[in-house]
């Protein structure tokens, strides 16, 4: 249940911000590849959760089938009220699966990265 409470909070207070990685491939890096974003993400959660060589490659192949699913909603023709619960499910489904990937004590660290790099996400875009 506590589980639950907090992919839920996350949902609440992130989806509103599209992760900066998402609008790398929007905007702000048009060179970026669904690969580039990835493998970038991939390095900071190594370095965030010490994964291991198995773990790398379990959440190398989670996160790019996610990456793409967010690329192909956020270049969709849907209207954006529609957009962003689309991407909400698909964040609450990520942090689902990455709980299957990581080890309990990665997962709570995981979940902590997340609400920081929505807090940052979400001062960028205020500022903006």
């Amino acid at each position: 249940m506590k589980k639950l409470i907090l992919i839920l909070t996350l949902v609440l207070f992130g989806t509103s911000s599209m992760n900066i990685n998402a609008q790398d491939l929007i905007q702000g890096n048009p060179s970026a590849t669904v690969t580039d974003v990835v493998d970038k993400e991939l390095k900071s959660l190594t370095q965030e959760l010490a994964l291991t060589g198995k773990q790398q490659k379990l959440a190398k192949i989670k996160l790019t089938e996610f990456k793409m699913r967010e690329k192909e909603l956020l270049n969709s023709d849907m209207i954006i009220s529609e957009k962003s619960e689309q991407i909400s499910a698909l964040e609450i489904n990520k942090v689902k699966e990455m709980r299957d990937i990581l080890t309990g004590p990665q997962y709570d660290t995981y979940i902590k990265w997340i609400k920081e790099k929505r807090k940052i996400n979400q001062k960028k875009v205020q500022n903006n």
